[in-house]
């Protein structure tokens, strides 16, 4: 089993997990004449965009013939040609000079680092994973730490609601700046001192003991991740 996970795009779309459990899973824009097995919102993705294939125990990528274009990691495909996908390949969805405006992952399950006995991302549409002390509410944009609101700045917001979908996963530094700054035309201009510290806010605001996080961990050399 494998997953795609969006790494930049719209607001209502980053951050979303979707299961590879088809031997063919279309990926597009969801209009009312086209319903693609992955749906986004973002404008540049075409209605019927890619599609990723599960043969011979690998799985493929190709473009359907998309308006916008589609790149594997930093270099664009042709459309109709099938591709190999590896674990963490980066899929660009509607090219804008050398990059994309959309950005997906794959991920292959051996490596995904899902915590077993959560509800975890393969949940797929709509599955959210289950972290005892925080609840968000997407629509209304609220948080409740312990059962008690919390007044977040945007960026705060972006972020925890960020390392929420990803509970139980290291999210790096890069991940994390597509993420919170996708609106940032240069995200190598953000440093990772600045994420350090919009994440001490954010603890402020949710950790029990600053001096002792227990809630968005520390991983060395590789990010953080929520628990």
């Amino acid at each position: 089993m494998a997953f795609i996970v969006v790494r930049k795009g719209n607001a209502e779309d980053t951050g979303k997990t979707f299961t590879l459990s088809r031997p063919v899973t279309v990926v597009g824009r969801r209009t009312p004449q086209s319903q693609p097995d992955i749906e986004l919102t973002d404008e540049v993705v075409s209605r019927r965009h890619l599609e990723i294939i599960l043969k011979d125990r690998r799985y493929w990528v190709r473009d359907l013939g998309s308006t916008n274009g589609t790149m594997l990691d930093d270099d664009r495909i042709i459309p109709g040609n099938l591709y190999e996908l590896k674990h963490n390949s980066r899929l660009g969805l509607g090219i804008e000079g050398n990059s994309a405006h959309t950005v997906l992952v794959f991920k292959e399950t051996e490596d995904t680092g899902v915590i077993v006995g959560k509800k975890s991302l393969a949940a797929g549409h709509g599955g959210e994973p289950e972290v005892a002390w925080l609840k968000i509410d997407e629509g209304k944009k609220e948080v409740l730490v312990d059962g008690q609101p919390r007044k977040l700045s945007r960026k705060e917001y972006a972020l925890l609601l960020f390392l929420y979908k990803h509970a139980g996963m290291v999210c790096s530094h890069d991940d994390i700046i597509e993420a919170v700054w996708s609106e940032s035309k240069d995200t190598s201009a953000i440093s990772d001192a600045t994420v350090a510290q919009l994440v001490h806010r954010l603890r402020e605001k949710v950790e029990p003991d600053l001096s002792r996080p227990t809630r968005i961990i520390s991983k060395q050399a590789f990010g953080y991740m929520l628990v």
